[in-house]
Parts: C-alpha cells; structure tokens; sequence
C-alpha cells in the first residue's frame, strides 16, 4: 500500500499519497470531519489521525533540512495561526521557535480582509508606511478606522502587510536570506513588502510534508528522496 501524509493546519490541510502528482489542499474542518488515516501525519488536527505524528515544529525542521542545500539558514512558516521559524547553522539547530500571539495577526485575518474589501493582493500597494502588528485586533481595528474616514482599503490593508511582514522579519531573527514556507508565498503584496528587509525564498507549502517523507525514509529507504512535487514552488 502506499504511504498516505497530511499536514493538518488550522485552515487547510495539505494530504500526499506517495506516488502522486499533486498534493492535495482541502479546509482543515472538511479533513477532520471525513476521519481519513495517514501514515505519517503532523499539526494538531492530524495527531488522532496519524499512525506515526510528528510536532509542527520538528516536521518543518526536517523538511527544511531535505529541501534546502546550503548548511547556514533561516526558515519561517507564516500561516493562517501563527508563525514558526527555524534556524542552522552547519546543518545544525540553533533556533526552534513558535509564535501564536494573536492568531488573528497571520493568514485568517488577512484572508477575512480580503473576501470583505474584496481585495486583490496583487494590486495592494506597498509603502514605507505599516501599521504596527502586535495584535491583529487591533490592526483590524485601525484598519477598519481608516477606510471608514475615507482612506482606500487596498491602502489600509497594505500597511497592515507591510507591519506583519516587519514583524515576521524581526521575530526570524533579521537574516539577509530568508525561505519562506505557507500560505503566504502566495501572497505577492506580502513577498514585496518582506523583501524591503531581505532577500526572500518562497518554498510553497509543502516543506512539512516532504519532513513527513524525510522521516518515512528513515523507517524505509527504499521510497527515495523527496519527490519532486513536495519541493519548492
């Protein structure tokens, strides 16, 4: 039988069977609710699912290690919740850190903004103006205040973008090269506001999945490495 992954965020879900073209993405409450099983699985929605579970963080260490050839780096995971960053130096961990502060700081607020603006992200503007993330409350709060004085949202939500971005940046430990992983490598006004401070690597949303077969080809080798569509975009 073919080994079956998952990646359960608090959004989307990410499931591979081995010998696939695609990944599949589906909403987190679709794939708790079909009660499916995989072999290997990680985030907190998978853990009752999974035959073999992994930690969030250690399945995003792993797949970064696998997909990315250099031996000094900096990793971070910006999704809908919260944020993960890891780090090494000559292949080895110097930094593991999770921030959930204010979930509605990363993706789900960004994206409820967006459906209620009716935004297109490519088109939101970037300046040297951002408003401070520290709690996505009261960034929405500000916002929402700012278009209702007659300030164009595609603005107001631009300088959010701009502040969770500097935010990120610092809480990644100000790298000159940073990968990204999630969501938001899709996100083009978020990429060119984070690459006012770096130079950024979008690595698509799959780096936990190709740890998960990291781990697998421990237990077995014969699957190989990585495949190709659990690597970058």
């Amino acid at each position: 039988m073919p080994l079956t992954f998952a990646d359960a965020g608090s959004s989307f879900c990410k499931t591979f069977t081995q010998g696939d073209e695609e990944v599949q993405i589906v909403p987190t409450r679709v794939m708790a609710r079909e009660q499916n099983r995989y072999d290997y699985g990680t985030g907190h929605t998978a853990r009752r699912l999974s035959d073999h579970f992994e930690n969030d963080l250690i399945s995003l260490s792993k797949g970064a290690l696998a997909l990315v050839q250099e031996p000094n780096f900096t990793m971070l995971d910006l999704g809908s919740r919260d944020s993960k960053v890891v780090a090494f130096r000559e292949c080895k961990p110097v930094k593991l850190d999770w921030s959930v502060g204010c979930a509605a700081a990363t993706g789900a607020t960004l994206e409820m903004l967006g459906k209620f603006y009716d935004v297109d992200f490519d088109k939101v503007p970037i300046d040297d103006k951002w408003t401070a993330v520290t709690c996505g409350t009261y960034a929405v709060e500000r916002i929402m205040d700012s278009v209702s004085k007659g300030e164009h949202e595609s603005l107001a939500i631009g300088r959010f973008i701009h502040g969770l971005a500097r935010n990120v940046f610092d809480f990644s430990g100000k790298p000159n090269r940073l990968y990204l992983s999630g969501g938001f490598t899709r996100n083009n006004a978020f990429l060119r506001a984070l690459r006012n401070y770096t130079e950024v690597i979008p690595m698509g949303r799959t780096v936990p999945l190709a740890g998960l077969w990291a781990f697998a080809a421990e237990t077995d080798p014969t699957i190989g490495t990585v495949p190709d569509v659990l690597r970058p975009l």
